[in-house]
């Protein structure tokens, strides 16, 4: 017994649930306390919890006590004088020591309203950032947490993982008494109990262990960083109102619920959904794959919903369109199967239904078949012809035209990019022959069946359109056949590859016979036998061909030229219909010549330094967006242009039949509006030949005042501006070119000028517009006041009158015109200028007038307002690269027009080339973001600038994402050159090269009916391959019914053999 007398007990004695005596509070205790509250008066020290307070409450304020407790340290001989007392009249010395105060000894506080400021916006708070020193604004876009008061949406619920605070675990110091003069930084897990301690724990720890409450949970004892978070959360319901976002989001909830037949309003509720989505991402992280999931099984929500108060056909077939694209991204592949047979079943006339079912079936690598596809577009083609056969009552002909169009143009690329190239090729020379060199009259002409007269002209093999010496089949039927077929061509044998590799020898052979097959061969010709596929019958292209009734070929030939230069891999310059730019916006269409990878060595570093930044940007892209104009079209030194040279990127059998096509077309069949378009593109594949090309051309159309203008730019731009003079001049002096083609000739000249700094010339040239341009002299001195208020009231009158007549397309160029004297003539001094700069400011507030009446008649997306800022860009970048300028100007006008026209590829250029550097806040990034590259404006020339961007200021990891956010997009999912990228870009990085082969598998899926993506197992990934796997991949390409010229399980034993013996021969 004697043993234990020494010990605590550690049974609890019954007598705490006894009512504890209050200590006696004497008259120095009152006056110190009444000292210390007006001391403390912002925080004061909490009473002790009561019964009724929440565990939460009692834990909060004994955690407070128990920091206050701690935090008043006395020095030894305060405390023997008085242990109840502090004082303290010299301060703290350590503040000067360390340099700051203990924040520990600060009391904790509150801000009254949760961060408002007060004369402003609701919205705008201010909140604590993680450093105590720095206070931010935040916006509506912003938020403190990411818990809002609604926690049951998915917003709330996808933020949980993002955002994890870490706890520390209160341990209990060692024998501290709080008289000590240092602070223990270990705490030991042994701790030495008295009486007064438990009973000051029990107190001020937590609950006690016998409290009614139960015992206290961990979650209940939070940090002071977790009671700001607490305020925050306190807070946000008030903020999350304020947010237009979430306003946005009432106000279309209460619109398709006062009013549900609004097919609109629940289209723009499931598009906010997007804008819900982009704000889900925090710090600047894009979207999951499930939260993607998540929000498309929202969206396909509301459309089942609103497909049940739809009343027309044609709200239902855009309803039906937009759950099949959103339950694509939820269903299985069975699912979809099945809802697209009852979607078919229910609008099967819908064209955008249709090729959104052709898409799916083309992608589908589990059921694809090359003749089952090719068949869908035959059957499409027939659909239409018979559609148009009918007559039916308020049918728009032209529309189903351009579909005709649209789909031999997807038929033609599709059997193209599966390996059959010569089939692809024959169906537009048969297209080409029947629209434009067709005979004048027809015996028994039928609407779209075409002739039988044709089938002899095409089994006779005389030369077709695109050949040398073709004459046409119109001079075949009046010549009753006479003509006579080409001499047999002789085919050049294969380079045998030097490697011991039979998979690599394979791919070498087989792709320079595909280079060879581009076009098709006549019967006589070398190798035909072999190869059956070789020869096009007419048995071959009779049911993809296109055949229009005569009097309808002046109203389509715009079009069907532009997809004649989309499947060559040339930009579209006749027309900017709408048919137009859907094809331009299809992944399945548009492809490079050049086969697209990302910029930069794989082991440059990217560094930037003031030099780089005085770059000129990137004048020529493989993918791009740009309104054409004669200055684009043709090269010059020192501008964006779009026509490349593709003579050496393509087999030189191909290039010389796109030739040859371009020519016959317009000097053979007369198509002189593709006159410039020729001249151009023989400027860039062919220089030195520009000359004898617009001789030609001149003589066959003298009054194309464009073949004036683009010959005087190529003259400019080779140095000969004495005859680029003259030229313009001769064709202003022309009585049968039009007064607003002079003005753009005029307009031009003085551009030139102004490109060779002269800027009192470029002045003349613009004040020679009042008569004609007739009488330019730009010798002498400068240009008076008269002329040039002069110029300036008959420019702005012209474009006022254009713009009321609705005639926007010439009313820009008297815009432009007018920009540019105000450039010229102008002295505001609102914008910084040398010597060899004029007034920006004046020129840019000149344009912005008329963007905004563009804008305010409902022009503000037409084409005339693209050229219109593609000129104001051009001025821009002039004053930019000649002298001093503001770069915050340069970029306030360019967000401008990117936001008006977010796929321009001239504006991003522009903008970015200023942008050039690393920082947290890219602007660069974000306006791709934000802007660009969310729907509806996402388009493959947008992501491969993206991409690029990435590889050159970027990193390999960020160009990588950025390839992955490409292809997750529904605008590029499915672009073989993409994944081709893709594939090589990581192959090429020793880092991420052990991705390729995954990269590859990925892409077969998304493009089974391309064959250069299944090469790239035998081109690109050969070596990281075996032989299993290879057989694999040719045993697929084969069953899908691509195309193959060699082959390759007997061409691999064959070159085996062939090394076994060359190693035995004697040396």
């Amino acid at each position: 017994m004697s043993s234990k007398q020494g010990k605590v007990s550690s049974v609890p004695k019954f007598s705490s649930f006894k009512p504890k005596p209050k200590p006696e509070t004497t008259h120095a205790q009152k006056e110190d306390k009444v000292d210390e509250s007006n001391h403390r008066h912002d925080n004061p020290i909490p009473p002790k919890p009561h019964h009724h307070d929440s565990p939460v409450n009692i834990s909060h304020h004994a955690d407070k006590a128990h920091h206050l407790k701690l935090s008043r340290r006395p020095s030894p001989l305060e405390q023997d004088r008085d242990a109840s007392f502090i004082y303290d009249k010299r301060g703290d010395p350590l503040i000067r020591r360390y340099g700051g105060i203990n924040r520990r000894e600060v009391p904790n506080y509150r801000r009254f309203g949760s961060g408002r400021v007060l004369g402003v916006d609701g919205y705008i708070r201010i909140d604590q950032s993680r450093s105590c020193d720095e206070f931010f604004i935040l916006t509506y876009r912003e938020s403190r947490s990411l818990l809002g008061s609604d926690r049951k949406t998915l917003l709330a619920k996808g933020g949980h993982y993002k955002s994890q605070p870490i706890r520390v675990r209160r341990e209990q110091l060692q024998a501290v008494t709080g008289s000590e003069d240092f602070l223990p930084l270990k705490t030991s897990r042994k701790r030495k109990r008295s009486g007064s301690e438990s009973g000051n724990s029990s107190n001020e720890g937590g609950q006690s262990y016998r409290s009614i409450h139960g015992k206290s949970k961990n979650h209940e004892h939070s940090d002071s960083d977790l009671d700001y978070a607490s305020d925050v959360s306190a807070g946000l319901g008030d903020q999350r109102e304020d947010d237009p976002v979430n306003l946005r989001s009432i106000d279309l909830s209460r619109r398709v619920r006062e009013l549900p037949q609004d097919i609109n309003a629940w289209f723009e509720l499931v598009n906010h959904q997007d804008a819900l989505l982009r704000m889900s991402a925090q710090d600047g992280h894009h979207p999951t794959a499930a939260e993607i999931r998540s929000f498309a099984d929202i969206k396909l929500s509301m459309l089942e919903q609103a497909y049940s108060h739809a009343t027309t056909d044609p709200q239902r077939e855009r309803l039906q369109l937009r759950i099949m694209r959103e339950g694509s991204k939820v269903w299985e592949v069975k699912t979809i199967s099945r809802r697209w047979e009852e979607a078919l079943q229910r609008h099967g006339t819908s064209f955008e239904l249709w090729r959104e079912y052709t898409s799916f079936q083309q992608t589908k690598l589990s059921t694809f078949q090359y003749e089952k596809v090719k068949q869908l577009y035959i059957e499409r083609l027939r659909w239409l012809e018979s559609t148009v056969s009918s007559r039916q009552p308020h049918m728009n002909l032209q529309d189903i035209y351009k579909q005709m169009i649209y789909v031999f143009l997807r038929a033609t690329r599709f059997i193209a990019d599966s390996g059959h190239k010569e089939l692809a090729t024959a169906a537009w020379q048969a297209t080409l022959e029947l629209t434009f060199a067709r005979p004048s009259a027809l015996p028994g002409e039928s609407e779209f069946k075409v002739p039988p007269n044709f089938q002899d002209f095409w089994e006779s093999e005389v030369p077709r359109i695109g050949e040398e010496s073709a004459q046409g089949w119109a001079v075949f039927e009046r010549g009753d056949g006479s003509l006579d077929p080409p001499e047999p061509k002789s085919v050049d044998k294969p380079i045998s590859p030097n490697t011991r590799d039979g998979y690599k020898a394979w791919s070498s052979i087989e792709q320079q016979k595909a280079q060879a097959a581009t076009n098709p061969a006549r019967t006589m010709d070398d190798g035909a036998e072999d190869d059956p596929f070789r020869v096009v019958m007419f048995a071959d292209i009779q049911d993809i061909l296109l055949y229009f009734p005569s009097q309808v070929i002046p109203e389509i030939q715009r079009q069907l030229l532009d997809a004649y230069l989309i499947f060559c891999q040339l930009p579209p310059a006749l027309c900017q219909t709408s048919i137009t730019r859907d094809m331009i916006q299809d992944d399945f269409l548009i492809r490079s010549s050049t086969k697209f990878m990302a910029a930069g060595n794989p082991s440059d570093t990217v560094t930037f330094s003031e030099e780089q930044n005085k770059r000129p940007p990137k004048f020529s892209h493989d993918y791009h967006r740009i309104a054409i104009t004669p200055e684009i079209l043709v090269p010059l030194p020192h501008w964006f242009r779009v026509m490349k040279k593709v003579r050496d990127d393509i087999p030189a059998n191909q290039y010389l039949w796109i030739s040859t096509t371009l020519k016959q077309l317009v000097r053979t069949f007369g198509i002189r509006e593709l006159g410039p378009y020729h001249l151009a593109f023989e400027s860039v594949n062919d220089p030195g030949s520009e000359k004898k090309t617009a001789k030609a051309l001149l003589k066959q159309d003298p009054t194309n005042s464009a073949l004036y203008l683009e010959y005087s730019i190529l003259e400019w731009a080779k140095g000969n501006k004495d005859i680029a003079r003259n030229t313009t001049n001769a064709a202003a002096r022309l009585a049968a070119i039009s007064a607003h083609d002079k003005a753009s000739l005029c307009i031009s000249a003085a551009w030139m000028e102004l490109a060779d700094c002269d800027l009192t010339k470029a002045t003349l040239r613009l004040c020679a517009l009042p008569e004609d341009g007739s009488t330019v002299s730009i010798e002498g001195s400068a240009a008076s006041m008269a002329q040039i208020l002069k110029s300036r009231q008959f420019l702005s009158s012209t474009r006022d009158y254009l713009l009321s007549s609705g005639d926007a397309g010439n009313a820009v160029v008297y815009a432009e015109g007018l920009a540019l004297l105000e450039y010229l003539t102008r002295q505001s001094n609102k914008e910084p200028a040398s010597g060899s700069q004029g007034d920006i400011w004046s020129a840019v507030s000149s344009i912005s007038t008329c963007s905004d009446e563009l804008v305010s008649r409902s022009l503000g997306s037409d084409p005339a307002h693209e050229r219109l800022l593609q000129s104001s860009a051009r001025l821009l970048y002039y004053h930019a690269s000649q002298g001093p300028f503001r770069p915050g100007f340069l970029r306030e006008q360019l967000t401008k027009y990117i936001n008006f026209f977010p796929q321009n590829t001239i504006f991003l250029s522009l903008f970015a080339w200023r942008e050039a550097r690393l920082s947290i806040d890219d602007r660069v990034r974000s306006i791709l973001d934000k802007v660009v590259l969310a729907e509806p404006h996402d388009c493959v020339s947008s992501r491969v600038f993206a991409i690029r961007y990435e590889s050159r200021t970027g990193n390999i990891h960020s160009t990588r994402a950025a390839f992955e956010h490409a292809l997750e997009s529904e605008a590029c999912k499915n672009h073989p050159d993409l994944w081709i990228s893709y594939i090589r870009f990581c192959h090429d990085r020793k880092e991420l090269r052990s991705k390729a082969k995954s990269i590859f598998y990925r892409a077969i899926q998304h493009c089974p009916w391309s064959k250069d993506v299944f090469m790239e197992a035998f081109i690109t990934l050969v070596r990281d391959m075996d032989s299993s796997e290879l057989k694999s991949v040719y045993n697929t390409l084969s069953e899908k019914g691509l195309r193959v010229h060699v082959e390759m399980e007997e061409f691999v034993e064959k070159w085996r053999r062939e090394q076994k013996e060359r190693d035995r021969r004697p040396r």
